[in-house]
């Protein structure tokens, strides 16, 4: 049993996948002055689709050409004061790629949150601001980031009416140059989550996410063509509160293909979430 027990958490240590980016993760609430959090964000897919621009078409790529990507995206955070947080992302990722193989940290964030609005009965209105440092290894293959340096914002947003919780964040992140020089496109997210309430314990959600990436640039400061991507996706999910702190978050996410374009993608991927908020 005890075996058992080990192997699954060895697995859920080794998977993670959000919905939406890191920059605009969690509800628009803030924990109270003076709490802390952890979030542990898991999960699993294989790349194995691929954008043709010629033909404007998905097409499935060769075995020798899948990645299989799991990993752990582990966030710290502390509010020092009502209404404040920081956050700091620590990201784990494992690719395989054929005979290739990588495991490491990818890019280490620090985020800060603050909530200007909100109170019960009325909207949360909450902006963030985040940094990402190149930290992975650029001896990886698969690389396992893009090892640049970014800087982005965010607002959010979230009310509730009744027992419909509704979630709406976009962000904007400015990518820098990567190793080879080139100016990595920028990306804007926009997700949107409606959520029921069952219960104090339960809820279902079904959650949107827009992710445009915009064109590279060269070393000469000129675009790069068919360097943008688009990534809209499905995702369904549960969220429980089995303990007072602890909320869990299984989910499934499903790329909407007829609204996306550019790149590699993934058929489909599983996440399963965990985060435990302690008031001192």
């Amino acid at each position: 049993m005890k075996k058992m027990v080990c192997l699954i958490f060895t697995i859920l240590l080794l998977t993670n996948i959000a919905g939406a980016g890191p920059l605009i993760w969690r509800s628009a609430k803030t924990i109270p002055g003076g709490s802390a959090i952890f979030q542990m964000n898991l999960s699993y897919c294989e790349i194995a689709r691929s954008w043709s621009w010629p033909n404007e078409e998905w097409s499935d790529l060769s075995d020798a050409n899948k990645t299989t990507v799991i990993g752990a995206h582990f966030m710290f955070g502390y509010a020092p004061i009502p209404k404040l947080e920081l956050l700091a992302h620590i990201p784990l990722l494992r690719k395989e790629k054929d005979t290739l193989s990588s495991f490491g940290l990818q890019d280490l964030w620090a985020k800060v949150r603050y909530n200007f609005i909100g109170e019960k009965a009325k909207p949360y209105i909450t902006g963030v601001v985040a940094v990402r440092i190149p930290t992975a290894s650029e001896d990886a293959n698969p690389g396992l980031d893009d090892r640049t340096l970014d800087i982005g914002a965010g607002l959010l947003y979230f009310q509730q009416f009744n027992n419909i919780l509704v979630h709406l964040r976009t962000g904007y992140f400015y990518n820098g140059k990567n190793d080879a020089d080139i100016d990595v496109g920028d990306e804007v997210e926009l997700f949107f989550k409606p959520e029921y309430v069952f219960n104090k314990k339960v809820k279902v959600f079904l959650g949107f996410s827009l992710v445009e990436t915009l064109k590279a640039k060269n070393d000469a400061g000129t675009s790069i063509d068919n360097t943008q991507k688009r990534l809209f996706t499905l995702t369904p999910g549960l969220v429980a509160t089995p303990a007072p702190g602890l909320t869990v978050r299984p989910k499934f996410i499903y790329p909407l293909e007829m609204l996306s374009q550019g790149g590699t993608n993934f058929p489909w991927k599983i996440g399963f979430d965990v985060w435990y908020v302690v008031e001192f």
